[in-house]
């Protein structure tokens, strides 16, 4: 929506609700703005009716404002989740959203931080595998974006983040907010499907989350559960491997395989080239792992007992101020702390 178009909605409203300068409604300052694309002629008008303009643009660009901040993928269903943050920095603030398009093979995953140190250069982890960074300008504020058809000032997406740990972590490599995004519910129970693509493009197989029984009675290949972003089913014309970064309890290890089998295994596609040197970002020496159970960062007290405790990659010395419990160094997905019967944590 361009500025003409935003002259005219407050014209039309203004319009509506019968007032007498309608015709009129902007002021001789606005004219260099905006008067020639709205083709509204411009008067003097009294000071109440400008601030009156004047809180209706404001409005009308803070809305726009937010909708932009929404990942824009058609036909998909957009999921956030808050982050929050860990005892490294109480005033942190963040959210995540993303929006896959499996069947279009189309997604965008944004991050947004806030409260954080000004003029700092944050990494992004999803699945306890560094995809990207998120910068902040002077008021401590910032947003990374990702797309895997990348745009812009936007970053690679070789992910799907739903149901995945999100993790941002400060230069030394402690997190400051994570949070773990939901699943699609409309996915539950269901398997990764490659069918024969109904196009004429010859791009081979093409992936759809469906039943199991539905898979084999549509002739299609069961790959097992998983999302068909990106799209896990082998392509009929041969491509060059890409560096597939695995999440491990030992921290990400590298494969050089294809983009399909990466996806097919959970993988992070990091895009083409050789695992030397190894793209994947290893746990920096200066942190482990560190359990915290649920509530004791100012969570509910009544949250139930049996929820598993969360993970965090801290200093040693914070981990023991938040009150952790530091099970050596690693990744944090799958989640290290759970609990076994005596209490003690499974490595």
């Amino acid at each position: 929506m361009n500025l003409g178009e935003v002259a005219g909605g407050v014209h039309r409203l203004l319009a509506s609700r019968g007032d007498t300068h309608a015709e009129t409604g902007l002021t001789p300052e606005l004219r260099g703005m905006y008067g020639w694309r709205s083709r509204v002629p411009v008067r003097f008008i009294a000071r109440g009716k400008e601030m009156k303009m004047r809180k209706l643009m404001v409005s009308w660009s803070l809305a726009l404002a937010v909708v932009a901040l929404v990942p824009a993928t058609t036909g998909a269903r957009p999921v956030k989740q808050p982050l929050h943050p860990t005892g490294v920095d109480a005033n942190a603030e963040g959210m995540a959203m993303a929006s896959i398009h499996a069947k279009r093979n189309r997604g965008t995953f944004r991050v947004l931080g806030r409260n954080l140190k000004p003029g700092s250069k944050y990494g992004i982890s999803v699945a306890g595998v560094r995809i990207g960074s998120l910068t902040t300008g002077s008021a401590g504020s910032g947003v990374a974006r990702f797309s895997n058809r990348p745009r812009g000032n936007a970053q690679p997406l070789g992910v799907d983040p739903r149901g995945k740990l999100v993790e941002v972590s400060d230069d030394q490599g402690e997190d400051v907010m994570e949070g773990r995004m939901p699943d699609d519910t409309d996915d539950q129970g269901k398997v990764q499907c490659c069918r024969a693509d109904d196009d004429d493009d010859d791009d081979g197989a093409e992936c759809e989350e469906t039943t199991a029984n539905e898979c084999t009675a549509e002739g299609g290949t069961n790959l097992g559960a998983g999302t068909c972003f990106p799209n896990p089913c082998p392509t009929s014309q041969p491509n060059p491997d890409i560096q597939c970064c695995r999440p491990d309890d030992d921290g990400p290890e590298c494969e050089e395989e294809s983009a399909a089998e990466c996806s097919a295994s959970g993988g992070v596609n990091m895009g083409a080239g050789s695992c030397e040197p190894n793209p994947c970002a290893p746990t920096p020496p200066n942190v482990v792992r560190c359990c915290i159970a649920e509530g004791d960062q100012g969570e509910q007290e009544d949250q139930r007992e049996s929820e598993a405790p969360e993970c965090e990659q801290l200093a040693p010395s914070d981990c023991t101020a938040e009150g952790g419990t530091a099970i050596g160094a690693g990744s944090c997905e799958p989640n290290p702390c759970v609990s076994s019967p005596s209490g003690a944590f499974l490595n």
